[in-house]
Formats: structure tokens, C-alpha cells, sequence
């Protein structure tokens, strides 16, 4: 479905999706609809992030249903529309402070990471709401999330103040010998970002 949206061929398609994101919410027998939904959504949203903007605010009860699939789905939603749209997105920073908090898994937590630096990618004082955030996922890592951080912390570097950009890198450091070649590579990248 989403390859038909993004091809151009029916624009309703990704209206009815935006729907049922958040399709019976009380309803747990119709998590696979919703989750369903709301893939499809992130996936136009991160190719083509113009055609889901202009109706984020719909998409912000699909933030608190209860199966984290839908959520991580419309959580990256709301990052990449975030350029677009930063001002619903913003809205969506609590509902990523509770996912953080929660540690209900890996890919609901990368997910609020991810959409963290997009939002904080935005602005200066976007950045400025979302990096305490960031520091607590620093503080706290859940195993395996670091490449996920790494990222959200390079899109929203250029946005940080000279002190937080110090956190940022000795976070960082601390990653440069891992085992993994693609956790050292995003350390190597962030390390190497301008500082102005």
C-alpha cells in the first residue's frame, strides 16, 4: 500500500491509513489494523514526509494505544514530518519522554530516540526540550540501543549549546572501541561533525 501511495496512485489510501492508526483503541483485537495503519504511514512519512504533514494532529492518538507497534510507528512518523510540521511534533515530546521512561523494548526506545534528534534537528530551541531527554537515554542505555542514539544525537548536534555538545562527544567516546563496526562508524561520524 504504501509503495501505491507513494507512486501517486490513490491518495486515499494514506487517508484511511491515517485513520485507522488509531482505529478502536480499547480494543486489543484490532492492534494488527492499527499497527498495520500506521506502518504504511511511516513508511510515506520517511519517503515522502509532505504527504503525512498537514495531518499529524490526527496521528497523535495513535501515540497512546496500547501495542508499542502502532506507537514506534507514528512516534518516527512524527520525526520525519517534524521539519514540516514541528509544531505538532513538539506535542508528541511527552509521549516519548513516557516511552524512554517505560523501557517497554528496543524499538519503542529507538524510536523516541530517533524522533528526538529529528525534532531536535529543527531548531535550536527545539533542541534545547529534547537533549535533557537524550541525556537520560545517555545515562541509561538500553543493550543494543547506542547506534540509535548515536544517530539521534548527530541530528541534533549542530542545534546543541558548546556544553552539551561536551556530552555529546564524551558520550560518544565511550563507543569508539565497540565490537560493532557500525557503532564505532556513527561514533567516528558524530566526532567528526563541525562544532558550528
Amino acid at each position: 500500500m504504501a509503495a501505491e501511495i507513494l507512486a501517486g496512485d490513490d491518495a486515499g489510501i494514506l487517508a484511511e491509513c491515517i485513520d485507522l492508526a488509531s482505529y478502536e483503541p480499547s480494543l486489543p483485537t484490532e492492534k494488527n489494523i492499527r499497527a498495520g495503519a500506521a506502518k504504511v504511514v511511516e513508511i510515506v512519512a520517511e519517503k515522502q514526509p509532505q504527504l503525512v504533514a498537514a495531518r499529524l494532529r490526527d496521528l497523535l492518538p495513535a501515540l497512546s494505544v496500547q501495542e508499542p507497534q502502532t506507537r514506534w510507528a507514528i512516534i518516527r512518523t512524527m520525526g520525519f514530518c517534524a521539519p514540516l510540521n514541528s509544531a505538532v511534533a513538539r506535542e508528541a515530546v511527552p509521549f516519548a519522554e513516557r516511552y524512554l521512561k517505560d523501557k517497554e523494548g528496543l524499538c519503542i526506545a529507538n524510536s523516541a530516540d530517533l524522533f528526538l534528534g529529528d525534532l531536535g534537528a529543527v531548531s535550536i530551541e527545539d533542541a534545547r526540550v529534547v537533549f535533557p531527554l537524550l541525556k537520560r537515554s545517555m545515562g541509561n542505555p538500553l543493550r543494543n540501543k547506542e547506534d540509535w542514539l548515536l544517530e539521534a544525537l548527530a541530528s541534533v548536534y549542530g542545534n546543541l549549546d558548546a556544553p552539551d555538545r561536551k556530552h555529546a562527544q564524551a558520550f560518544t567516546e565511550g563507543w569508539l572501541d565497540s565490537s560493532r563496526k557500525s557503532t564505532r562508524a556513527r561514533a567516528l561520524r558524530l566526532l567528526s561533525l563541525p562544532e558550528s
